[in-house]
């Protein structure tokens, strides 16, 4: 039973980032939704060229800004930010059409990777950045460090805030560690794609990853086979994707999280500050958390009553005996 009133503190931190983490189960996930599966709608618009999905539910707009249509989100999660030209995408059109025939393989966002989980899945896309106040430097293990908070401008017709896409998880317990995965990769980063006449040069991308109580954690996009910028090699190689694992504390019995994408940073361009070419946008999926170690329960106020009356009766016991004991 909680006895936790309190919200516990958390320091001015990001979540830690879990290397070869073994991987999260699906039947004792936290998140709700997490693969963006449903619901299957059947009015979904046929998008630059893409097929509708199986179910013919096609691409939705996720931006509730943005003058695209139609507007739609997963159930579960709730979208913010973006402009009226934001063109972030959830669905499952899965087939890039050429002249009347399918040019790539399924995939999910089609120039992503295939290996999305089930067949939907989120695009936060947002066109180029004006400005970054800061490069950041790319870690080997995929974070993306700043020397400090970056501040990043938008396009007005794109922001002023970020495409963002969150959840507010419920059933956490206070001080209990938990762990959240979640699988991410870039636009053009499909070797199909990558190889065809349509291929690009595109850098590693960046996506903001918010746990309430913490601070924004970025990670890096994997660019895949899209060929490397000069001066700015993939973190993962060619790798069409990457399942991030990070673990954190929670402070409450619910807690917000979120993830963020400002577009293809792009030094060719548009973006003051930034060097590194042409960067990927954000495809993601399979958000997963689970609990890894919780606190043993604590008395509960009833049962911390009954611990108090068993010690007073001991005491009362234990004089009682030793006044007999002096009076023998």
């Amino acid at each position: 039973m909680l006895l936790f009133s309190s919200v516990l503190a958390v320091g001015a931190e990001t979540p830690a980032i879990i290397t070869d983490a073994p991987p999260l189960s699906h039947s004792r996930n936290l998140v709700r939704n997490g693969s963006f599966e449903v619901p299957h709608m059947e009015n979904g618009s046929d998008f630059g060229g893409f097929l509708p999905g199986v179910d013919g539910d096609g691409y939705y707009f996720l931006s509730p800004i943005t003058v695209e249509t139609p507007v739609a989100g997963p159930d579960d999660w709730t979208i913010s930010g973006g402009g009226t030209k934001t063109y972030a995408r959830w669905g499952n059109n899965i087939n890039v059409v050429v002249s009347g025939e399918v040019v790539l393989p399924v995939a999910g966002q089609a120039w992503s990777s295939t290996e999305i989980d089930g067949e939907r899945s989120i695009y936060l896309g947002n066109e180029s950045p004006l400005e970054i106040s800061e490069e950041p430097v790319f870690m080997p293990n995929g974070e993306v460090v700043f020397t400090m908070p970056p501040v990043i401008t938008l396009k007005p017709e794109y922001g002023p805030d970020p495409v963002k896409i969150g959840q507010n998880v419920t059933g956490l317990i206070p001080g209990g560690t938990y762990r959240m995965s979640f699988w991410v990769s870039g636009e053009w980063s499909h070797v199909g794609f990558a190889t065809s006449q349509f291929g690009t040069t595109a850098g590693d991308g960046i996506v903001g990853v918010q746990v309430q109580g913490y601070e924004i954690l970025y990670l890096a996009i994997p660019a895949g086979n899209s060929k490397e910028p000069v001066g700015a090699p993939h973190v993962f190689g060619t790798d069409e994707y990457h399942v991030y694992t990070v673990e954190f504390v929670a402070n409450d019995t619910e807690m917000d999280i979120s993830f963020m994408n400002w577009g293809h940073f792009d030094s060719l361009s548009d973006t003051i500050g930034w060097e590194r070419g042409q960067s990927t946008e954000l495809i993601m999926d399979d958000v997963i958390i689970n609990a890894v170690d919780i606190p043993s329960s604590v008395p509960a106020l009833s049962e911390w009553g009954m611990i108090a009356l068993a010690g007073i009766m001991g005491i009362i016991g234990f004089m009682i005996v030793r006044r007999r004991k002096v009076t023998a």
